[in-house]
């Protein structure tokens, strides 16, 4: 019997049995009749479901797209569903995807690449989850491209500890994981030291730099309109010949060095303040130190961005300890595999 034919109940009870966004609309664009069989309730209650299952957590990408300066940041908030909304949600869990792919090679880097390994459906959930709550903060706090006065320090510092005390503590395991993953994607690859960089290549092939502007993407975009474009509506069309190196291999063999160790620690915190889109943002485009440097006075309005770090692992110290647990201890457990995103398996 053909689908067009079974009742329409029928037709719904197969869409509620798929559980992947792309099934739900590859099926619906079988005919006409699929395609308005549900109404647009039904076909949203569908698409935010299997958005929670594939992308998810809902809950945390919705308590981020909602977040104003007029609610408490730590509330639970219910928007109602829309496709406007659904179209933002997938803008959002994009760029935490692409960490999902990123997560391997930067926790388990050089000596400990022998146990790198893909996330499992659970660690991945767990590692976007850590990833819209760090930009939950960050966007609440540390915004770079917000032009909005400051809460006051006080207000600010109890509002942040407000906000990572209502998280479990296994949450903010997670958290930890992913600020240190991010600790050594920038360290490595945005700002490394000048060491780092002295042990990469010779000095005369660094500074050659003059072929390295064509083979680039983009230019730095020059709003934050424009980087929400250039990002999202780019996210394959900048994809390089094959025959021509990447992004990263250019930036392996020609980025400059920002300094000492202890610089480099500095400057890793104030970075920290980024968004994951816009730390992705410079992953995915940056080549020289000064891509860097014009990106970061294009889109802060802060003068003081690299006299400033991000505060989260202070709140996360003190919200630990008050909960009588041991910092120190705690990362550890997170960095031999006993706890945070990806716990060794048979731990």
């Amino acid at each position: 019997m053909a689908m067009q034919r079974l009742a329409p109940e029928l037709i719904a009870r197969i869409f509620e049995c798929l559980t992947t966004i792309s099934d739900i609309l590859s099926l619906s664009l079988t005919c006409r009749y699929l395609n308005q069989v549900l109404s647009k309730s039904q076909q949203l209650a569908l698409f935010f479901r299997a958005m929670d299952k594939e992308m998810g957590p809902l809950e945390d990408i919705l308590q981020l797209l909602t977040q104003n300066n007029n609610q408490v940041l730590h509330l639970h908030r219910s928007p109602v569903f829309s496709f406007a909304l659904l179209a933002q949600v997938n803008t959002i869990a994009r760029v935490a995807d692409r960490f999902v792919q990123l997560y391997p090679s930067f926790r388990w880097a050089e000596a400990n690449s022998a146990q790198r390994r893909f996330l499992d459906d659970f660690e991945a959930r767990g590692l976007r989850r850590a990833v819209y709550r760090f930009w939950a903060y960050n966007q609440a706090f540390s915004d770079i491209s917000s032009s909005r006065p400051g809460r006051p320090d006080l207000l600010a510092a109890a509002e942040r500890l407000q906000l990572l005390r209502s998280w479990s503590t296994d949450d903010l395991y997670e958290l930890e994981d992913l600020r240190c993953t991010l600790e050594q994607l920038l360290a490595s690859e945005i700002c490394p030291t000048d060491g780092q960089i002295s042990a990469r290549v010779p000095e005369p092939t660094r500074l050659s730099h003059t072929y390295i502007r064509p083979l680039l993407r983009h230019s730095i975009p020059t709003s934050g309109m424009a980087f929400d474009n250039v990002f999202y509506s780019s996210h394959h069309a900048h994809e390089l010949d094959q025959s021509r190196p990447s992004i990263q291999e250019l930036r392996f063999r020609h980025m400059q060095g920002w300094g000492s160790e202890l610089q480099n620690f500095y400057l890793v915190q104030s970075f920290l303040k980024c968004s994951p889109a816009q730390i992705l943002w410079l992953y995915d485009n940056v080549v020289l130190k000064q891509d860097v440097e014009q990106y970061i006075e294009l889109h802060t309005h802060d003068p003081c961005f690299f006299e400033t770090g991000s505060m989260l692992f202070h709140d996360w110290t003190t919200v630990l300890h008050v909960r009588g647990i041991d910092a120190e201890k705690a990362r550890k457990a997170i960095w031999s595999g006993n706890a945070g995103i990806a716990p060794e398996m048979g731990e």
